[in-house]
């Protein structure tokens, strides 16, 4: 691929390795991106590729969802080659092995990406958050994914405080599998899927991971559907206040909820 794509591709023996391209932006989630994800993915499994890696070039692996996009009614009838809940649920679904190496934070779309892969290989520099919440938007591919990966109560409370976790803790917690120095994210990760191809056939691979999937299944429907459930009006407030570098203000959503307290009730 050519140097300005978003999404680089290479082949390195029998993994395909797939490194995000736009450190300018903390290689955010945009339109460009996932489109050339989709392609980047496609030559992938033409070339015959047994495992996948996902990696991104500059200091960050993944600032989150470009809000620019998001602004510009991303989340509402989006083309399903720009769709990132679609992209989350292609490599969820791949029967090959999809490692992310994390050599920098990952924020909201970032984690999602992270957990829309099988393994997660992490420098020591890295850290993770969920901040939509305070932006008026939901993490909507981890509100499903992330309970599979740390218990439910570790997920509510990533998504509902937003915190910054740092590498060691999302190690303990069973974000990231591996935990390396910052130099060695890359080869820790090419050399995790190479020995797990390279010890197994690909149709009990496939079927180990079929199978995994069919006890917890993720309600995809669901996933793609719920940025609706939230208003227009908060996530234009929360977007708007963050492009403008100021606080959100949030409390007169607070005071009509008060005026109708069924919306509380709702399972």
């Amino acid at each position: 691929m050519k140097p300005t794509d978003k999404v680089l591709f290479d082949l390195r023996g029998h993994t395909a390795l797939l490194t995000l391209n736009d450190p300018d932006r903390r290689n955010a989630l945009s339109r460009d991106i996932v489109r050339g994800f989709f392609k980047a993915l496609e030559r992938s499994l033409e070339a015959g590729a047994r495992a996948i890696v996902v990696s991104a070039h500059g200091p960050a692996f993944c600032a989150g969802a470009n809000i620019d996009d998001l602004r510009d009614g991303w989340m509402e009838g989006k083309d399903p080659d720009e769709d990132p809940a679609l992209l989350f649920r292609r490599l969820w679904q791949l029967g090959i092995p999809v490692i992310a190496a994390v050599q920098g934070p990952a924020l909201g779309g970032g984690m999602e990406l992270l957990l829309a892969c099988d393994l997660a290989v992490a420098s020591d520099a890295a850290w993770f958050a969920m901040p939509e919440l305070g932006h008026g938007v939901i993490p909507n591919s981890a509100v499903a994914l992330l309970p599979r990966t740390v218990g439910w109560r570790q997920a509510l409370d990533l998504i509902l405080t937003r915190r910054r976790v740092p590498a060691a803790e999302a190690l303990a917690l069973g974000l990231i599998n591996r935990l390396v120095p910052s130099d060695q994210v890359l080869d820790s990760a090419l050399d995790l899927a190479r020995d797990i191809v390279g010890k197994a056939p690909p149709g009990a691979l496939a079927a180990a991971k079929a199978n995994l999937r069919a006890h917890a299944p993720v309600a995809w429907e669901r996933v793609l559907a719920s940025p609706t459930d939230v208003p227009r009006s908060e996530w234009q407030e929360g977007l708007d206040a963050f492009t403008e570098r100021r606080p959100a203000s949030f409390e007169h959503f607070w005071a009509s909820a008060a005026a109708s307290p069924e919306r509380h009730r709702r399972t």
